[in-house]
């Protein structure tokens, strides 16, 4: 099929994926004929807790969804919340069916007229398979109407064609089609909620994770049978991000996965003795080349950020998040020599390492170009003890990795606004309803807001004259667009339904959680959001902030700016 992009066309920037193997002796579709049957009481189905970003970001991978440009972390931006016109759908629908590369030597014929002469092979496929009838009565002929937004039912009428249902056998209609995939769990766009790239994303990963029409196997598993899909792109697509569920199906299946990191900022720690992988103090040496990575407590103020960049190799960059912005060193070694000090990126000291683990969180960093080195610690009992390039004879030293958000120079988290989109419909103590109120109204054109830090809720008020409250805290101190270095507290009203959210419940920086809505007092869909310093406590007063927003988030330089409100925001790329 071609699914898989060339290595070359910029995999390393958003690959936040693992690669898979077959487990020696599976009975699975690659292993001779035997059928794989899963258990519909340990299947995995549709509707896994996984963000738009990376069921994107695996869809783009397997080749079937393209990006809009770079994103704020320099990878692909997906533009999730965006509308997905009917063409587009058409294209994606195809993929999904893995009739791509047939349908465009095929080139099946059509009645619809304004086509583009491009997209004429995808559209012409869906109409000999029946699922364009609906079209060929509209009053101006038989028009395609290609940048039309597309509906939800359209989209899900293709979704459930490829899982083998059919309408014409009485299956579903176009007008239900949304509906039935809300039941069997594929489609999580609501009723009368207009269809995003974001929520196509999320519906086309679904699909391929549950089961056909009549059948115990998913439709990936489905898809390698018929040679459509490669068989490590067939778990690739069942992983979930809750690793418990992803072994009781891999176990069911026979299948066997090795993991890999995605890119991004990370705090590593020895898996033996919890010491955090640092740099040694630069002294005079203030450009960082050649100095030292040690190991130390891990504590909020001594412990180092790195961000790890997959290359085009497979091979992965280990970058020193205080020598990011500067100076872009990465760790290496001396030549023919083993103690680990951070070097730029183009130094002949500078490695490339493997990071290999698996689902139990525990990694091992090999050196791609010293022998297959492992990175250890040569005294892991002592605070400041250097790190080292050892052989495996020596006991394979695994690491643990804990993301982290964006990062600046310093290695201190960014507060990032908390939308895609920024329109703001009401400013602080404004002569309408915030008078007597330090808040932001804002419409994100995709729907919803994003944490704007790694956190957690810590309080829920789901009471109407509360409009619905939730309070979401930093993890940890971070900076501030102001300069201030501090725990930062966010508040949240109007989401129409909070019953999925919990006190206690965390989210990584940039994860959607709360969505735009007008419950309480409201004149329509929007999002109050206050924001306070520090952690919180009892006197933050619901809706009310102690500080400007403006003031307290980064906008990161891609933020599509509709109305600012006039107020001085500070972009991302200022931070250092």
């Amino acid at each position: 099929m071609g699914w898989k992009k060339e290595l070359g066309r910029g995999l390393a920037a958003v690959l936040a994926v693992l690669t898979m193997v077959p487990a020696a002796g599976a009975v699975g579709v690659n292993a001779g004929t035997e059928e794989t049957l899963v258990p519909l009481d340990s299947k995995i189905a549709a509707g896994a807790e996984l963000s738009q970003e990376d069921a994107a970001l695996r869809l783009y991978y397997l080749g079937m969804l393209n990006g809009t440009g770079t994103n704020m972390n320099g990878g692909i931006d997906f533009a999730l919340g965006k509308g997905l016109t009917r063409v587009e759908s058409a294209v994606l629908a195809v993929r999904m069916m893995g009739m791509e590369e047939q349908a465009l030597q095929m080139k099946c014929a059509h009645p619809f007229y304004d086509v583009p002469e491009w997209a004429s092979a995808y559209v012409g496929y869906l109409y000999s398979v029946g699922l364009l009838d609906d079209l060929l009565d509209g009053v101006f002929g038989p028009m395609f109407e290609p940048n039309f937004a597309e509906t939800p039912e359209r989209f899900m009428s293709y979704m459930l064609y490829s899982l083998g249902y059919r309408m014409k056998e009485g299956d579903y209609s176009y007008l239900n089609a949304a509906e039935h995939g809300r039941k069997i769990g594929i489609c999580v766009t609501e009723e009368d909620e207009p269809l995003t790239r974001g929520g196509a994303a999320l519906a086309m990963y679904n699909t391929l994770r549950t089961t056909m029409k009549d059948s115990c196997r998913v439709m990936s598993d489905v898809l390698v049978q018929n040679g459509s899909m490669e068989y490590q792109d067939a778990v690739f697509m069942l992983w979930d991000d809750d690793t418990a569920e992803t072994a009781v199906f891999l176990d069911a299946v026979g299948y066997s996965i090795d993991w890999i990191i995605p890119d991004g900022y990370y705090t590593i720690t020895a898996a033996d003795t919890g010491k955090a992988l640092n740099v040694a103090s630069t002294g005079a040496n203030t450009d960082y080349e050649g100095v030292g990575v040690t190991v130390w407590e891990a504590t909020d103020d001594i412990t180092q950020s790195f961000r790890i960049e997959r290359t085009e190799r497979g091979t992965y960059y280990i970058y020193s998040a205080a020598s990011r912005s500067g100076f872009g060193r990465v760790i290496g070694a001396a030549a023919g020599g083993t103690n680990a000090g951070l070097y730029s990126s183009t130094s002949k000291n500078a490695m490339e390492f493997y990071i290999e683990g698996s689902a139990d969180g525990s990694w091992s960093i090999v050196s791609a170009d010293r022998g297959n080195k492992y990175l250890a610690c040569s005294n892991a009992g002592a605070n400041g003890a250097g790190v080292v390039l050892a052989d495996a004879a020596a006991g394979v030293p695994t690491w643990n990795f804990k993301r982290q958000g964006i990062m600046n120079s310093e290695g201190r988290e960014l507060a990032i606004f908390v939308a895609e989109s920024l329109v703001v419909t009401q400013g602080a103590f404004d002569e309408y309803s915030h008078m007597e109120q330090n808040a932001l109204d804002i419409y994100p054109m995709e729907g919803a807001v994003r944490a704007p830090f790694n956190g957690q809720i810590v309080r829920i008020d789901a009471t109407e004259i509360s409009c619905n409250a939730v309070w979401f805290q930093s993890s940890a101190p971070v900076l501030y667009a102001d300069g201030t270095y501090d725990y930062m507290t966010v508040c949240f009203l109007h989401d129409n339904d909070i019953s999925d959210l919990a006190v206690g419940q965390g989210f990584t920086q940039g994860d959607y959680f709360y969505d735009s809505g007008d419950y309480g007092v409201s004149s329509g869909k929007h999002v109050h959001v206050a924001v306070y310093r520090g952690e919180y406590n009892g006197s933050m007063r619901c809706g009310s902030g102690d500080m400007f927003a403006e003031d307290a988030f980064f906008l990161p330089d891609d933020t599509y700016v509709y109305n600012g409100y006039g107020l001085n925001w500070k972009k991302m790329s200022s931070a250092g």
